[in-house]
């Protein structure tokens, strides 16, 4: 559908989202970001920066107490005015959720096949001879063979990267139009975390799904993504587009991240970021980044900038162009 612009409409549109809890902690400030359809972007930061929590905003999934301002709408509708039928819908039909650790999510009492068919039961209406079969092609789609026999097992019984794998195939099982990954690969192995993500990111492009994939790794999510919004402190700092990040990153945090991975085929140490991670609601009156940054003045400290476009990104620095025309933020800190 188009706007009145002539645009597509996101698909998933956040603006102005702020997040208080029932204590008066505030765990997100005026997040903005929209997803279109068969797009993806990827949440970066550090534990605690509120990437997780604006997806279970998305899904009205917040602690009890909790308190909301700004919008959320998916497809034009406000998912805060869904009512109860409309909100199980969404939940059901619209979006799906791959969890950070899949055996936190299974029932280890019950079967693969209950788990898979249960999904197509409800979400397709097909029966369970009907849902079984299915559930098989479905294990193949994601990599795992052997599909009759898998559905008999426990979660148990099968390794991390397989159960993430079954994870994965109950949510596209449902043909919803939004995946929301949360870490989905945090459990896993490095081997396995990269089967695991070439196999999410084949499927979402074939089936033409938008996704939020929340990571700690920013390599990860320019491999998979084409956006990425670098949170802190419950807050965006920089948008730019996933591909040659590593080499254009404006935001002193963001540039502080990629120094403090190891980089492949290159002898430089990581160099890790001073300091310790805000959380949200100890974030003062300027830059929530101001108390860790080599490059603070006055003014970071005491007025908050606004996320501002500096060519292919939006940057929320008092400092990004001048720090851009001095030279790269990415030399190694002395």
């Amino acid at each position: 559908m188009k706007t009145s612009e002539g645009e597509q409409r996101p698909l998933l549109d956040i603006s102005g989202l702020r997040v208080d809890l029932a204590d008066g902690r505030t765990v997100l400030h005026d997040v903005s970001y929209s997803v279109g359809a068969g797009d993806s972007l990827g949440l970066v930061g550090e534990s605690g920066s509120g990437k997780s929590m604006s997806l279970k905003a998305v899904l009205r999934m917040l602690p009890a107490g909790a308190r909301t301002e700004g919008g959320i709408s998916f497809d034009g509708r406000s998912v805060a005015a869904m009512d109860a039928r409309e909100l199980r819908a969404f939940r059901a039909d619209e979006v799906a959720m791959i969890p950070q650790d899949p055996r936190t999510a299974a029932n280890p009492v019950r079967t693969v096949g209950d788990f898979l068919t249960e999904v197509l039961v409800r979400a397709r209406g097909v029966s369970r001879g009907q849902a079984a079969e299915e559930a098989v092609g479905h294990l193949a789609d994601v990599g795992v063979t052997d599909g009759e026999r898998r559905l008999r097992q426990h979660p148990h019984e099968l390794s991390g990267g397989l159960l993430q794998r079954v994870m994965i195939a109950a949510a596209l099982a449902a043909e919803p139009r939004l995946l929301l990954a949360d870490e989905p690969t945090t459990a896993l192995d490095v081997t396995t975390q990269q089967e695991v993500m070439a196999i999410l990111d084949e499927q979402r492009r074939r089936k033409h799904l938008a996704m939020v994939l929340v990571t700690h790794d920013l390599d990860l999510a320019a491999a998979v993504t084409d956006r990425i919004a670098v949170m802190y402190a419950g807050t965006i700092v920089e948008f730019a587009p996933s591909e040659g990040l590593h080499r254009t990153a404006q935001h002193p945090y963001t540039a502080g991240l990629l120094r403090s991975r190891p980089a492949v085929g290159t002898r430089a140490r990581p160099v890790s970021l001073p300091g310790r991670p805000l959380s949200a609601f100890e974030a003062g009156p300027g830059c929530v980044f101001a108390n860790r940054c080599a490059f603070a003045e006055d003014l970071c400290r005491t007025v908050q900038p606004r996320l501002e476009e500096h060519g292919t990104h939006l940057v929320a620095c008092h400092r990004a162009a001048e720090l851009a025309t001095a030279g790269s933020l990415l030399e190694p800190t002395p």
